[in-house]
């Protein structure tokens, strides 16, 4: 299918302007001290309780190398653990620590707050409105992409 020159720049000017509004391009995601990579990583652990580096680097679509690095620097601060697997002697089992923990909650939390902060000023129609239309991005872009994001 072609796709019209208009709608790859609409696109992309909706991503440029999502991610300055989101602030992801700053040093630091959310005042954390931590890049938005490292930031991912620690939410993905959480979520995920305990993991394999595989798994986050499906999760994640991230280059396994600079994921190794990105735990390394998180282990080091005391943020994750990781534990020889019973399963697999060659993998690691990677797990937040009770500092990683606490991490994990104040991204979210700080996450929640960054899109309250976003909808204010909106009518409850409004932020219905865009609620369905992200939804609806979210449905058809995962169709067409096995994994979801």
């Amino acid at each position: 299918m072609d796709v019209n020159d208009n709608v790859i720049q609409d696109i992309r000017h909706f991503n440029r302007f999502y991610t300055k509004l989101l602030g992801v391009l700053d040093r630091t995601v959310l005042d954390t001290g931590y890049s938005l990579t490292e930031a991912r990583v620690i939410i993905e652990i959480g979520m995920l309780g305990q993991c394999i580096a595989n798994n986050l680097v499906d999760s994640l679509k991230i280059d396994r190398s600079y994921l190794s690095r990105v735990i390394a620097k998180l282990s080091k601060e005391g943020l994750l653990i990781k534990e020889d697997s019973t399963l697999d002697n060659r993998s690691n089992l990677i797990s937040l620590t009770a500092k990683g923990t606490e991490l994990y909650k104040q991204l979210n939390k700080k996450s929640d707050e960054q899109i309250v902060r976003l909808l204010q000023g909106l009518s409850e129609k409004e932020i219905k409105q865009l609620h369905t239309s992200m939804l609806l991005i979210l449905k058809k872009l995962e169709r067409i992409n096995d994994d979801s994001i």
